[in-house]
């Protein structure tokens, strides 16, 4: 019987690619940050880049593309929309856990308005001024009416869009500092730095 040599090569491509499993994808590492948050006057700017705090001059931060999200109180800044030049934007997911989400949604996001901060605590009537920010990441209810105030920490997974716009998935787990002091924010998130959609 005379056997075609010519067909031995495409058989064995055939086996070796059949054999061949698919390699997992890279988990992206879930890290935590804790952010003092307790200023009625002052933002503070964090890049997901860095994995870091970084200096912001509150005169210039719409221009300033090197942070992707800021905290006043229960307050929250994108660099996008009314608050920055970047590409930042935001997503609700119906996710309670980072590990639910594991492709940032292609469309969706929501980029920040203009939105009543409070920038002063005073008494009897606190002192609110007109400033950018997210609409969309509603973390933390503080219902003032009767005191004390009565804290409500919701636990949603949002999708945000950095200033360059990259991905990353971030969760509020806390309000509270290590002294029980109020507005000192534990935030766990995980980035994606190579601006694919997957995380």
């Amino acid at each position: 019987m005379k056997f075609n040599y010519l067909f031995l090569p495409v058989m064995l491509c055939l086996t070796a690619c059949e054999d061949k499993e698919e390699e997992p994808k890279p988990v992206l590492e879930v890290k935590t940050v804790q952010i003092d948050a307790r200023s009625y006057s002052e933002w503070v700017y964090f890049s997901f880049e860095k994995g870091e705090i970084v200096t912001v001059n509150p005169n210039s931060f719409s221009t300033d593309l090197n942070w992707d999200i800021a905290f006043h109180r229960n307050d929250v800044r994108l660099n996008g929309g009314a608050s920055g030049k970047g590409a930042g934007g935001a997503l609700k997911t119906s996710a309670k856990s980072l590990t639910e989400v594991g492709t940032a949604p292609a469309s969706g996001y929501k980029t920040d308005g203009m939105k009543s901060i409070m920038t002063k605590f005073t008494l009897p009537v606190p002192v609110f001024e007109d400033q950018p920010a997210s609409t969309e990441i509603n973390w933390l209810n503080v219902d003032t009416s009767n005191p004390p105030p009565v804290y409500t920490l919701f636990d949603d997974v949002y999708v945000v869009k950095t200033a360059q716009g990259k991905y990353a998935k971030i969760k509020f787990k806390n309000y509270l500092g290590d002294k029980n002091e109020t507005m000192i924010i534990t935030l766990e998130y995980a980035y994606q730095p190579d601006g694919s959609t997957s995380l």
